[in-house]
This record gives C-alpha cells, sequence and structure tokens, in this order.
C-alpha cells in the first residue's frame, strides 16, 4: 500500500493502520505544505478502499487496474488546482521513455484535470462546458491511447497526440472555477447519498479552503452524517483557512514538508530529474508554469494603478464572452498584487489579503452568477480603490 507516496513514512504508516483494523474515519482532512504528496495520497487511498485483494500496487483486481489509471466511477474527484506544470513535466519524461511508468504518470497528471469534468459534478451547468466539450471529448481518447498495454504511436503520431493534450488541458485548466462552487458540492453530495450502494465511495476535495461560505455550510451539513459506505478526503495547503467547524468533523493526517534531499529524490525517481538541477519541487513546478504575457502584466499594473488614484483604467479586449483571456488578466493582477507587496519595505498584509481575496471574489462572480466581464471589472476597479479600513 501507498508505494507511489515517497518520503511520507508517519503519514503511510497512520493510514496502513486505520485502514487495516477498520478504524478509518468517514471523513478525512489532509493538510500539509503544496508538493507534500497529499492528493497522490488520496488517490491510493481510494484504490486502496475499493481493492478486492490486499491493497498493494500491483494488485490485478478489477478496482485497482481502474484507480492506477485514475479511472474508477466510484471516486469523483472536485476543487481547483493548476496541474499544467506536472502535465508539462510528464509530457517530458514521456518523451524520453515510453515504457509503463511514464505513460501512467502522463495519463494520471491529465485526468487529475479531467475528473474534475465528470458529469456528476456538472450536471444542470452543461452550458457552461460548451466551448471545453471538444478538449474533454479529444483528451480522454488521448489519453486512452497513451494508457500502459497498447501500442504506443510512432515518434511523429505521438507528438501530434502530446500538442492536442496540452492544448486540451490548458483550456480545461482555465474552465476550471477556481472555488469549488456550491452547486457541485450539493450534487456530489447528493451522488454520495442516493446513488447505488456496493463497492465504495471515495470523494476527494482538492483546494478545501478555497470554499465560498454557501459551498462550505453545504459540505458541513453533508459531514455531520455521510453514508456509511462512503470516504471524503478534504485536502488543503492552509488548514488555518478552514472553519472550525469543518475541521472538528475531519480525522487530520498531517504531511510535512520533504527535505531538501527528498525532494531531489523524488526528482529523480518520478520526473527522471538530475538531484542537483532544482533546488526542490516548488523550484521545478515553477519554471514549467507560464504566466501571463508582459503585454498582459503590463495592462495588470495600469489596472492597478488606476483603481489607486481613481482614474478609469479598464483593458481593451476583455469585456467579451472568452473567460480564459478574463482569468488569465485576473491571474496577472494577483502576480503584480504579489510583486508589489514583495518589493514593499513595510508590507501590508491585511491590505494584500483583502485585494487579494477581492480578485478571487470577482473570478467566483463570473463562474457562478455569469455576469459580464466588463462589469465585473469595473466593480473589481471600484473596489481595489476604496480605502482599507
Amino acid at each position: 500500500m501507498f508505494e507511489n507516496l515517497l518520503h511520507q513514512d508517519l503519514v503511510i504508516h497512520r493510514l496502513v493502520k486505520d485502514a487495516s483494523d477498520g478504524s478509518l474515519p468517514p471523513a478525512l482532512l489532509f493538510s500539509g505544505p503544496a508538493h507534500a504528496g497529499k492528493l497522490t495520497a488520496a488517490l491510493e487511498l481510494a484504490r486502496v478502499l475499493s481493492c478486492a485483494e490486499d491493497g498493494r500496487w500491483q494488485c490485478p483486481c478489477a478496482h485497482c487496474r481502474s484507480h492506477r489509471a485514475l479511472a474508477h466511477s466510484r471516486t469523483l474527484l472536485a476543487g481547483h488546482r493548476d496541474l499544467l506544470p506536472e502535465i508539462d513535466a510528464a509530457v517530458d519524461v514521456l518523451l524520453r521513455d515510453g515504457s509503463d511508468a511514464p505513460r501512467y504518470l502522463l495519463v494520471r497528471s491529465a485526468r487529475k484535470l479531467l475528473r474534475r469534468f465528470d458529469p456528476v459534478l456538472w450536471e444542470g451547468d452543461e452550458k457552461k462546458l460548451v466551448k471545453a466539450r471538444t478538449s474533454m471529448e479529444r483528451l480522454a481518447e488521448t489519453v486512452d491511447v497513451l494508457l500502459p498495454g497498447k501500442a504506443l504511436p510512432g515518434r511523429r503520431e505521438l507528438k501530434k497526440a502530446i500538442k492536442a493534450l496540452k492544448e486540451d488541458c490548458a483550456l480545461l485548466q482555465k474552465t476550471l472555477p477556481s472555488q469549488l462552487p456550491v452547486s457541485q458540492v450539493r450534487r456530489i453530495t447528493s451522488w454520495a447519498v442516493h446513488s447505488a450502494s456496493g463497492d465504495h465511495k471515495t470523494i476527494i476535495l482538492d483546494g478545501a479552503d478555497k470554499m465560498p461560505d454557501a459551498s462550505r455550510n453545504a459540505l458541513l451539513k453533508f459531514l455531520e452524517e455521510p453514508p456509511a459506505d462512503t470516504t471524503a478526503i478534504l485536502i488543503t495547503d492552509r488548514k488555518s483557512l478552514l472553519l472550525p467547524t469543518i475541521v472538528s468533523r475531519l480525522r487530520d493526517y498531517a504531511f510535512r514538508g520533504r527535505r531538501v534531499a527528498e525532494e531531489a529524490d523524488v526528482l529523480r525517481r518520478v520526473f527522471r530529474e538530475e538531484e542537483d538541477r532544482w533546488g526542490g519541487l516548488g523550484e521545478f513546478f515553477r519554471s514549467r508554469k507560464s504566466g501571463p504575457s508582459h503585454e498582459l502584466q503590463s495592462k495588470a499594473s495600469q489596472f492597478l494603478d488606476g483603481a489607486k488614484e481613481g482614474i478609469p483604467a479598464l483593458p481593451e479586449g476583455l469585456s467579451g464572452k472568452d473567460h480564459g483571456d478574463f482569468v488569465v488578466f485576473l491571474e496577472a493582477l494577483l502576480l503584480e498584487l504579489r510583486r508589489r507587496w514583495e518589493q514593499d519595505d513595510q508590507p501590508a498584509h491585511q491590505q494584500y489579503q483583502r485585494e487579494v481575496a477581492l480578485i478571487r471574489d470577482a473570478r467566483l462572480r463570473t463562474e457562478s452568477l455569469n455576469l459580464p466581464h466588463s462589469l465585473v471589472l469595473k466593480s473589481l476597479h471600484v473596489a481595489l480603490g476604496a480605502p482599507h479600513a
């Protein structure tokens, strides 16, 4: 069990013990720093709880085969996470080595994103996925081709498929809500309560600290009495941002930050990187994260300056219906805010947190209320310029 979770021995020991002796609670919290393996552990626990045999990674049972490919129908994965750096890194590994392990790495990386578009999560909101539908279908076909057990396409066809995979993943990442909507929480809980009994169900809520109040309240009701055949796993890098009433209903499995040598070992074994090339997993993934263009970053700076001075500085080209461009602009605003905060000799922490919350709320309002981008930007411009009490 948990053979693919590296350098988290204490957490592994607790999970194995609790799963083996039947003392695992119905609701768990996986907390700890970024890049500590929390999502890996959650996906692996889902597999172990469904396994028909002894839970080892190479178990041949149908449940484990499905879980290894992240295709098990009794697991739901929801919540926000930027998966593009991991997908990009997995692509590089596969292009260097077409053996089974790199193929699983890429398939699982892509499906960590694709599974967040499960029909259960979007029932009734299908209109929001109109632009993403083609990418979702094509991505599903591509990862099926890359699964181990099938002949890998020739070099030319492989590069073509991977190019399409990266494009499709980029579009889906832009479509993914920045916070877990209350509508999805309600669908998840309904699925857990009303779907057919039988095989164990696992719900994984990634980025659990990124939930609006309505989602938190809906989840709280579910956690009070989850179904007997269901395990809920909440994942967070910032436990302090969760409601105490939610935390009190969860058993916390605290992941520690890996040491430098341990992160280097993960890079070597998983991503086939030289041990001394990177300062750690954070630096490795940041190097693969493509930020907004220089031009868009400049517009973000002008937007913030205009808000502070009370001068209209709304960017051109973002008032249309392209939600992806709108989201990238908001990301540029967050980057510019962080840059200014880090360069300030006496940074105003509360003001920075307030402004970050305003930008994140702007994206949430467009996604949950379908408001025009121009209206949201005007409202954000005024709010950022308002004096901080």
